[in-house]
């Protein structure tokens, strides 16, 4: 049986990867930043968690940050101190995976113990990252070394942890070639998507279309989100009887772009919201939105696929590998607010609810079988202990 571990800070989506591994029969440890009790149940095989710092981290994140430092250094503070707990505690598995920031000591104890180590990614490199948004930042006025964690510091780490992964693990094909993009050979990396909780995104019992065309944005409202595209789509449409609701927290750098919008489709800010809460404003939409500059994966896709809700999105966001053109969505050019217009006038004019298993036990399975054909002849043998 393959032995699996995943270290991250927070639960993220290696958690429910975890669980979902556990659940088909495979030995999985999970290393968690957050404690116990925070974690939904059921845990995987083995639990270990070591939450201090995260829990420093995010009450001082709650202090108005003239009184704290900066977010930037808390999240360091956290992630480089979590990374070196991992290392401590880390057991012997045939695969660790770990996130990039928090996998160097990790990779470096796993190479003493004969681990396999995975390079867990949920957006591409960060080189990526800065060269896409960098331009956006500075018309906003902001330094993108200054605002993110994104510095020559992270990048010489980020070297370091790529230099150690024996493999990675991409959360699409957009991030697989990003990665290719940076030299990492392809037949390294594994691409295994993300899935949504059954228990809490799940269709509208009756199954029906909302009555008004209702599109939906959610997550935190940045630059790398690109709200701005959708603004000036419903400009160009002129569609009173359509409305737009945002749900997320709203960066202040974006703020001006939301008091300058002038469209004639009615705009409700609600701000960010529980997983619960936000799958019920799934279903009560006609189309969920994501018009992102970057997006590794869109958590917010899969999951309102689940709901049975119809997904428009640019592609620059990874989940276009699950989107079927005016099947279950709609791919558009970033940037592109004309073609975003178009695709919302098709489904305003072809209200549908999709369906299909968009769950993580798919992406689990994925993962166990690349794992296992990774091991070859071993993959029945058990780590000592």
């Amino acid at each position: 049986m393959v032995d699996l571990a995943f270290a991250a800070t927070n639960p993220c989506h290696l958690y429910p990867l975890a669980q979902a591994t556990s659940a088909l029969g495979t030995r999985t440890t999970f290393y968690s930043g957050y404690p116990g009790w925070r974690l939904a149940e059921p845990h995987p095989t083995h639990l270990r968690t070591h939450s201090l710092r995260t829990l420093i981290t995010y009450g001082l994140l709650r202090v108005p940050e003239r009184f704290r430092p900066r977010s930037r250094t808390l999240f360091l503070w956290q992630d480089r101190h979590f990374d070196r707990w991992v290392a401590g505690a880390l057991a012997r598995h045939h695969f660790v995976h770990a996130m990039p920031g928090q996998a160097l000591e990790t990779f470096r104890r796993a190479k003493t113990l004969g681990v396999t180590t995975v390079l867990n990614h949920a957006t591409g490199p960060s080189r990526h990252w800065v060269q896409v948004m960098r331009g956006e930042y500075e018309k906003a006025g902001l330094s993108i070394e200054r605002a993110t964690v994104y510095d020559d510091t992270f990048r010489r780490r980020e070297d370091q942890e790529y230099a150690l992964a024996d493999r990675h693990c991409a959360a699409s094909t957009l991030v697989r070639d990003q990665l290719v993009a940076f030299g990492v050979r392809p037949e390294r990396i594994w691409v295994v998507p993300y899935g949504a909780a059954p228990e809490v995104f799940f269709p509208a019992p009756e199954g029906g279309s909302p009555v008004r065309f209702r599109i939906l944005f959610a997550g935190q409202v940045s630059l790398r989100k690109d709200l701005a595209t959708l603004l000036r789509a419903l400009e160009k449409a002129g569609r009173p009887d359509w409305a737009l609701d945002v749900f997320g927290s709203v960066g202040a750098e974006v703020r001006g772009e939301l008091a300058a919008y002038r469209g004639a489709t009615p705009l409700t800010v609600h701000g960010a919201v529980g997983q619960r809460h936000l799958a019920e404003e799934m279903r009560r939409s006609s189309v969920l939105v994501l018009p992102s500059l970057e997006e590794g994966f869109g958590l917010v896709v899969v999951q309102a696929l689940a709901c049975g809700t119809p997904c428009v999105v640019s592609d620059a966001v990874g989940a276009i590998d699950l989107i079927k053109p005016r099947t279950n969505g709609s791919v558009f050019p970033a940037r592109a607010a004309d073609a975003l217009a178009v695709e919302l006038e098709f489904w305003a004019g072809q209200p549908r609810r999709v369906d299909g298993d968009y769950s993580w036990t798919g992406p689990a399975g994925i993962l166990r079988r690349l794992s296992e054909e990774a091991l070859g002849s071993t993959a029945a043998l058990m780590p000592t202990s």
